[in-house]
């Protein structure tokens, strides 16, 4: 986790631009990668990023002191890629609630799947079991929290996490024998 300095936080808080330009700067690669992760791409994950710092600097006097401030940033972050999902249309094709029965418990961890690679790997997924994998795996939403957040049913969630790690195991698979 980022650890920001206090004296940067109160810079930001009396708009010193340097103050501005430092935060950026220590918080844009660990962010960025946070983007691409629901973005697939560079622009649009700078994209997400660039208004998700707006939004940072705009309301810094809501971040009251109370937790981490990385964490109170990441949250805005996140909540920027949502916005991004929510407004892109490839996210409109999920697939139908038919498919979303229960799903057998799955033989990969989320732990297996985290490192430099995980990246490459998702941005080979479908958009929404991507965005669901994430989610989940990532960010720690529940099933239910994804559905309202993604306005799809928790059967739905669920069939895309199982979905995405499905694709992820062979994906993983294929790579090794390589």
């Amino acid at each position: 986790m980022l650890t920001i300095p206090e004296e940067l936080i109160d810079g930001c808080r009396r708009q010193e631009r340097s103050a501005q330009e430092q935060l950026y700067k220590r918080c844009y690669e660990p962010y960025l990668r946070l983007c691409l992760r629901y973005a697939g791409n560079r622009d649009d994950a700078a994209d997400i990023l660039n208004k998700a710092f707006f939004n940072i600097l705009t309301r810094i006097d809501q971040y009251r002191g109370d937790g981490n401030f990385a964490g109170w940033m990441k949250r805005i972050v996140v909540n920027a890629a949502l916005d991004f999902v929510r407004a892109n249309s490839r996210f409109r094709g999920h697939e139908p609630v038919e498919k979303a029965g229960e799903v057998p418990e799955p033989s990969l961890s989320d732990q297996h799947l985290l490192g430099q690679d995980i990246l490459n790997l998702l941005q080979r997924l479908p958009y929404t079991s991507a965005t669901v994998f994430n989610l989940f795996a990532l960010e720690g939403f529940s099933h239910r929290e994804i559905a309202e957040t993604l306005g799809i049913s928790e059967g739905n969630s669920k069939w895309h996490l199982h979905h995405a790690r499905q694709l992820l195991q062979q994906q993983l698979n294929s790579t090794a024998a390589l």
